[in-house]
């Protein structure tokens, strides 16, 4: 049987952010947590010999993609997602095909099915949104007897991909962000469900050493000291040529992540982690469950999840600018392409993702929790 040829990556347009966060207050309430030296410890808690470490979560996906190709590459991607997820693979010359979602951002079946008959697909994204809504097991079902091979995105989800590392997964390759979790500057893994060699180039002294003072936050307290003392010039100003990607960068594909930064998930208490992590979500859940601002759109977590953030779903789009205002890092992918789910063009406005990283505090929760609450 012929089947159709993808949608030519000419016709894959991300769309424009839609705010600005120099308009709004300064944050209060970071989506991320800080570097201190009080969550370590002296002891190596986590197993790295089996990972290979990347620059980002970005170049992890770009190697698993350059090393699962094949002669000819047609990929399925979830029609929500962030384009950092993509731009790896239109790097690499995929052809990229978009499965609809669900309101609970699982996969639409009788679409996902309708793809696989009308296009010669080769791979399937997979991504776990959040680190609490993997829909991994669906995916499986459905291309086993399609030698299709499953790249599976757990960059928000560092906890599910080092469970992976130690036990078998469907996926032929999963990777993660270690910076959605921990406070490092860079770093994503990457791991082969058949054992793969990979030699990346580790970065230089300079580097490091330039890297490990902006971690410590010695290298924003100078840069402001500098340009409080210094004018502009007509260099500074000067517009600089637009990138062909957004978020990826080809020149770190062969670069190993900062080694602190690997320090850093070697030496982090991952279990006191997770427990803030889930304790804060399920804290934060029940206490927004029946506003009138909107929901969290998955209320419950299941043993294994351990969330990056909590995802909330406005009833009305225009209220997240009265929660930017409030001094509430609230997040959205809101530069997701152009496509006909209307699902993910929908959530593009109206899906938040709130702050519940587990350095902040209960007292902290509870004022965010009071802000929220009083904006309607």
């Amino acid at each position: 049987m012929h089947r159709s040829s993808a949608v030519s990556l000419m016709r894959i347009n991300f769309q424009e952010a839609l705010a600005n966060a120099e308009d709004y207050a300064e944050i209060s309430y970071s989506a991320t947590p800080i570097f201190k030296f009080s969550e370590l410890t002296k002891a190596q808690l986590v197993d790295t010999n089996q990972l290979t470490f990347t620059h980002s979560g970005g170049t992890a996906l770009f190697k698993a993609g350059q090393v699962l190709q094949v002669a000819s590459n047609t990929i399925l991607v979830p029609s929500y997602h962030c384009p950092a997820a993509l731009e790896p693979f239109i790097a690499l010359g995929f052809e990229c095909v978009f499965y609809h979602v669900k309101p609970d951002l699982s996969p639409d079946i009788e679409h996902l099915e309708r793809l696989i008959v009308q296009y010669d697909i080769t791979h399937c994204l997979v991504i776990n949104y959040f680190g609490i809504l993997s829909h991994l097991d669906a995916f499986t079902r459905i291309i086993a007897n399609n030698n299709i091979a499953i790249i599976h995105d757990c960059a928000h989800a560092l906890f599910q991909l080092l469970d992976c590392s130690e036990q078998p997964s469907d996926a032929a390759a999963t990777i993660c962000s270690i910076n959605k979790i921990l406070p490092s500057i860079d770093g994503g893994i990457v791991t082969f469900k058949h054992p793969y060699a990979q030699q990346l180039t580790k970065v230089g002294k300079i580097e490091e050493f330039k890297a490990l003072l902006y971690l410590l936050g010695i290298t924003p307290i100078l840069n402001k000291l500098r340009f409080a003392f210094k004018q502009p010039s007509s260099a500074d100003l000067a517009t600089v040529a637009r990138p062909r990607f957004r978020y990826f960068e080809a020149s770190r594909t062969t670069q190993q992540c900062f080694s602190h930064t690997i320090a850093l998930l070697r030496h982090s208490d991952l279990a006191s982690i997770a427990l803030a992590r889930r304790d804060n979500y399920q804290y934060l859940c029940l206490a927004l469950s029946n506003l009138k601002l909107g929901v969290p759109l998955q209320q419950e977590l299941d043993e294994h999840s351990v969330p990056y953030v909590l995802p909330f779903l406005l009833h009305n789009a225009q209220d997240f600018a009265k929660l930017r205002k409030i001094g509430i890092q609230c997040l959205r992918w809101e530069e997701v392409a152009q496509s006909e789910c209307s699902i993910s063009q929908d959530y593009r406005f109206r899906l938040l993702q709130l702050p519940c990283h587990h350095q902040l505090s209960r007292q902290q929760l509870d004022d965010m929790i009071k802000k929220i609450k009083g904006i309607l």
